[in-house]
């Protein structure tokens, strides 16, 4: 088979030129909700999440804490976070999603469903949820068991 000649028979190649491809993807979708990947992944740790404090988003997401700052503000700005008071410490402030941060998280998610689905359209179902479990496997032994 010609498909395995070659740097099409490596799978970091391929990887790679999947990888980019859906940089393109998402690139383009963040840049049409004005969001950075930063931004987006703190928008989808909150949603998951549900409220919380800066030192562990930064955790979730993989932003330096240095640089989360800047991230945080830009999403307050927009009115998509909403920055408060910890009932429990006083010193310590909660982040949450906003009711506009919410909508725009749904809408994100509807965006990544089509991109997804641009990508792995050829895949039947079953073989989507093959790949996905070997992608965090493989993820997982790249990152140390992180998942």
């Amino acid at each position: 088979m010609i498909i395995e000649q070659g740097f099409a028979g490596s799978s970091g190649f391929l990887l790679a030129r999947l990888g980019a491809e859906a940089r393109r993807l998402w690139a383009r979708m963040l840049a049409e909700h004005d969001l950075t990947p930063h931004q987006f992944g703190v928008l989808m740790a909150l949603d998951s999440l549900g409220e919380s404090y800066q030192q562990r988003l930064c955790g979730f997401v993989g932003i330096d804490p240095r640089n989360a700052v800047r991230v945080v503000d830009a999403l307050r700005r927009r009115e998509l976070l909403v920055r408060a008071p910890d009932p429990a410490d006083r010193r310590r402030h909660l982040l949450r999603l906003s009711p506009a941060g919410a909508g725009l998280v749904s809408a994100l998610r509807s965006a990544g469903e089509v991109i997804e689905g641009d990508l792995l359209g050829s895949l039947d179902p079953d073989e989507r949820a093959t790949l996905h479990r070997l992608l965090h496997k493989v993820f997982g032994s790249v990152h140390g068991g992180a998942e």
